[in-house]
């Protein structure tokens, strides 16, 4: 199985950084952290029980960038992927650039517009761990866009991502026969296309009840997915959407 086309890291762009680290410290209990990085601090979001870093966060380095999670996918090589992306109709947002000791990147657009950082880590597969993610992590990105079917052939020549159906026009993205992510038509469509990063928590109900009275907005409140899980959409109080999850007991024999 190749390296590529695995999220490896989640990272919160907002113009509020510490204000969201607050607010991810009641809901989910992580610990921040501030890191010296060029002219700002670089946020470390830690999981306490795991003893592990689980997201970092950072102000924009560009104007008029709207509060989001930016997912890291693998890629083989990050300038080769640049040409790749172009070529594909996508966009490249900045250039590559190595981050010493960690591993090189560079942020792109696909066809519809999401944005997404392609990644090339120092050791490669050191972080790429194929284990259920634990309560508090991240467990799922899905991609919210205007063209599924254009999104899956641009990942499936970029990372080499093969699709399943999900649902009446969703779509799984498989690694093989593991499942990374999964995209579905946008519910809203004044709304960008966007990847929903999807955290890990033992009772959806409980946990969106902490994140709404600490001031999360509710795009979709506490819902049952026959089968799957249940789920929540919110943003943080600065702006940034992020979803709630749950899997469902598996059934009995």
């Amino acid at each position: 199985m190749a390296l590529s086309g695995r999220f490896v890291w989640r990272e919160l762009i907002t113009p509020e950084p510490e204000r969201a680290a607050v607010f991810l410290h009641t809901v989910f209990g992580w610990e921040a952290r501030a890191l010296p990085m060029g002219d700002q601090p670089y946020t470390m979001l830690r999981h306490p029980g795991l003893g592990e870093d689980t997201g970092g966060a950072m102000r924009p380095i560009m104007d008029g960038v709207p509060p989001h999670w930016l997912n890291y996918l693998t890629v083989d090589d990050v300038d080769a992927a640049l040409v790749r992306v172009a070529e594909l109709g996508g966009a490249v947002i900045t250039g590559a650039m190595d981050l010493p000791g960690i591993g090189r990147f560079a942020v792109v657009a696909d066809p519809s517009g999401a944005v997404i950082a392609v990644f090339r880590g120092a050791n490669p597969g050191a972080t790429d761990t194929e284990r259920t993610p634990p309560d508090g992590t991240f467990c799922w990105s899905q991609l919210m866009t205007t063209d599924v079917a254009g999104c899956a052939a641009f990942y499936g020549a970029l990372v080499g991502w093969t699709t399943a159906p999900m649902g009446p026009t969703g779509v799984v993205f498989l690694d093989g026969a593991v499942a990374r992510g999964s995209a579905m038509a946008n519910p809203m469509p004044e709304a960008p296309s966007h990847w929903l990063s999807y955290v890990a928590v033992p009772d959806v109900d409980a946990r969106f009840a902490a994140a709404t009275a600490a001031g999360a907005t509710t795009f979709v409140p506490p819902t049952d997915m026959p089968g799957m899980g249940r789920f929540a959409v919110l943003a943080d109080p600065t702006g940034a959407a992020f979803a709630l999850w749950k899997n469902a007991p598996p059934a009995s024999a």
